[in-house]
């Protein structure tokens, strides 16, 4: 039983509640950085000790919500607008950066409010000596263990707090996917919305909410969506999934712009016959046949050639089986149909783009 009572005074001595103790006749107060002690000459009377340590906790309580407060500030004035040119610096620069400024405030925050306690103590306790506030098990005043044993543990209220806010932030991204999955997609909107309020530079929920909104048809929301995914990740990860909800809205000859433009800066070439084998696709779908062909025979040829590429062979063939059908070449339709089914016997076969993907 004793054991466990020394662990608890442990506990005191580390709290807040803990706020003075006695060595020899002399009363040693703690300071709001609890390494600074405040020493008086003699035994204050209870009735000192009781407006010291309601003192002491309204200082704290102040010193607590400008730390809050400094906090908040900082990551939305200063962090996230800022965010893009953090993830820009290299690793260790923006760690240093973004930790030196928070360290600097708090250290300022509990300078001044400490400073300000001290001030305090001066006027409405007496003169003091500075010196070390190291309690010990023994010095430990009983009458305020017994205090602290019967009080709220509202530390606890705060850390649970704290760890539910944390819950929130870590799982809330995967409850979306989640809902991405089931084709629940005004929830996903409804969710990412009240989320990127207070975490505005998740890339993995902007996407999620605009595979959602694309799904709506919503497209221009979609798009927007996307190219904030892309400024808060790497550069250009959902540029794909862009230029594939844009085929949903564009006119014909500008979003044949798009594609050049998309084939043109893509630098990997397994990349670029898949975003010709959209363009070609898209041209099919506005009965561009001619043009659409050209493009089907270069990429299947190159899939013939033993090259890298990321589009689907079954798909090409399909198409292009569709397509030649609409030219009138119904023998050639046939055969790239059988080799498409030959290549993939469980595929349903359509002309959506691939280029929008689920997160």
């Amino acid at each position: 039983m004793n054991n466990v009572k020394n662990f608890r005074k442990k506990i005191f001595l580390n709290s807040q509640y803990c706020t003075y103790y006695f060595e020899g006749k002399t009363t040693i107060l703690a300071g709001i950085m609890r390494s600074f002690g405040y020493k008086y000459s003699i035994e204050l009377p209870e009735e000192k000790l009781k407006q010291v340590n309601t003192t002491y906790r309204k200082f704290n309580a102040i010193m607590n919500v400008c730390v809050a407060f400094e906090i908040i500030l900082y990551l939305y004035l200063f962090v996230f607008p800022n965010f893009t040119s953090f993830i820009k610096l290299p690793f260790a620069a923006s760690v240093l950066t973004l930790a030196l400024i928070p360290l600097v405030l708090l250290y300022f925050t509990y300078f001044g409010v400490n400073y300000l306690y001290e001030n305090y103590l001066q006027r409405y306790i007496g003169t003091f000596q500075k010196t070390r506030f190291k309690p010990q098990p023994e010095n430990v005043d009983e009458k305020a263990f017994e205090n602290y044993e019967k009080t709220s543990p509202k530390s606890a209220y705060i850390l649970g707090l704290i760890l539910v806010l944390f819950f929130l932030y870590v799982f809330v991204p995967v409850w979306v996917e989640n809902l991405n999955i089931k084709k629940q997609f005004n929830k996903v909107v409804n969710l990412s919305n009240i989320y990127l309020t207070f975490v505005p530079i998740s890339a993995e929920v902007y996407a999620n909410r605009a595979y959602a909104k694309f799904s709506l048809k919503q497209y221009k929301a979609a798009v927007t969506d996307y190219e904030r995914a892309n400024k808060y990740s790497s550069p250009d990860n959902f540029a794909d999934d862009i230029v594939g909800v844009k085929t949903y809205y564009l006119p014909k000859e500008e979003m044949l712009k798009e594609f050049d433009k998309a084939i043109a800066s893509e630098k990997e070439e397994p990349a670029k016959y898949l975003l010709k084998y959209e363009k070609a696709t898209y041209l099919l779908k506005n009965k561009d046949f001619n043009s659409a062909l050209n493009i089907y025979n270069e990429i299947l040829q190159a899939y013939k050639n033993k090259k890298k590429v990321f589009f689907s062979p079954a798909r090409a063939y399909y198409n292009r089986g569709v397509l030649k059908m609409s030219l009138g070449d119904s023998h050639g339709g046939k055969i790239d149909f059988m080799i498409a089914k030959r290549m993939c016997p469980e595929c349903k076969f359509n002309m959506e783009t691939t280029l929008v993907r689920r997160p």
